[in-house]
């Protein structure tokens, strides 16, 4: 044979349905036992036979070891290091990776509250003839490029804001004779005072049992509308876009319901940027919030969480 590569492909055409197992070996050695007891002449009988037997053991044992050599040089096999798994999983925690879609995360706020705490029992206040008004951490300072007109100056200082007349002006934390300003277009909403030497921001709340004052409604003590920049949920999500700002105040205004003129205890707050840079605040407590008053709103927390989506 002029190619010796082709030797196994021909001794397997050749030898094809022949098995050279254990049975044959053991069947060659039980008739070489039997002839080594018979004569001399037909000893000489028996070697072509044992001859070819064992050929078909070797032509067993080398071929399918050549065809394997051959084989494992054509083939190359390949394994991953690891564990195998039956199908790439695309997903990655926190990364906004998930099923192969790129999603981008959503900035979700965590609880803030912008008004001072309370002294002694009373946060810092001003009274402005039976409407309330707190004071608030941010700003710092207020310029007096952002005051408007006078609204008259405190005529009583007292650290029991709750026992004094409510038909003057009145504060725990201004000292009399301090003037009060409006802060323009929003007189309902936002006063400013001087405090230990500093213009303060202060926002319109309940206090003593005291809301609403006769014929006011929420937009009276939230005089927002046309205003906000941003608004900021704690635990839900910002919004910024205009469009949906107005529709969300339009809810709030229309579908909210005046409950007491308490305030909740809430572990969430409605944050409204303003486009003058003041910023004021409800108290979120479920569907309820409260500031001046406590109302009920389902209707636009479901709206400001869907929007958010």
């Amino acid at each position: 044979m002029k190619n010796i590569e082709r030797l196994p492909e021909a001794a397997e055409r050749g030898l094809a349905g022949l098995n050279a197992g254990a049975n044959l070996k053991y069947r060659i050695i039980h008739e070489a036992a039997k002839k080594e007891e018979a004569p001399a002449r037909p000893r000489r009988a028996w070697v072509p036979a044992l001859c070819c037997a064992l050929v078909l053991v070797l032509c067993g044992v080398f071929i399918p070891s050549a065809v394997s050599r051959r084989q494992s040089n054509l083939l190359i096999v390949s394994q991953p290091a690891g564990e195998a798994t039956d199908a790439p999983v695309l997903s990655a925690q926190n990364s906004g990776i998930a099923g192969g879609n790129l999603a981008t995360g959503v900035s979700v706020p965590s609880y803030t509250s912008i008004w001072e705490t309370s002294q002694s029992g009373t946060f810092p206040l001003i009274g402005l003839n039976g409407a309330y008004y707190r004071m608030l951490t941010a700003p710092s300072s207020v310029s007096d490029s952002q005051l408007g007109a006078s609204l008259g100056t405190v005529a009583e200082y007292t650290t029991e804001p709750a026992l004094s007349d409510s038909n003057i002006i009145l504060s725990n934390c201004s000292e009399s004779g301090t003037k009060v300003y409006e802060i323009s277009g929003m007189i309902g909403t936002l006063v400013a005072a001087k405090v230990s030497g500093v213009t303060r921001l202060f926002q319109r709340v309940s206090f003593n049992g005291t809301a609403l004052k006769s014929g006011e409604t929420l937009s009276d003590t939230l005089q927002i509308a046309g205003h906000v920049t941003a608004m900021e949920l704690s635990d839900v999500g910002t919004i910024t876009d205009g469009d949906t700002i107005a529709s969300l105040l339009t809810t709030l205004f229309s579908s909210a319901s005046y409950k007491s003129s308490g305030s909740v205890s809430g572990s969430q707050s409605l944050l409204f940027t303003l486009d003058n840079g003041f910023t004021v605040q409800l108290a979120v407590k479920d569907d309820r919030f409260s500031a001046c008053g406590t109302w009920d709103c389902p209707e636009f927390f479901e709206a400001f969480a869907a929007a958010v989506q």
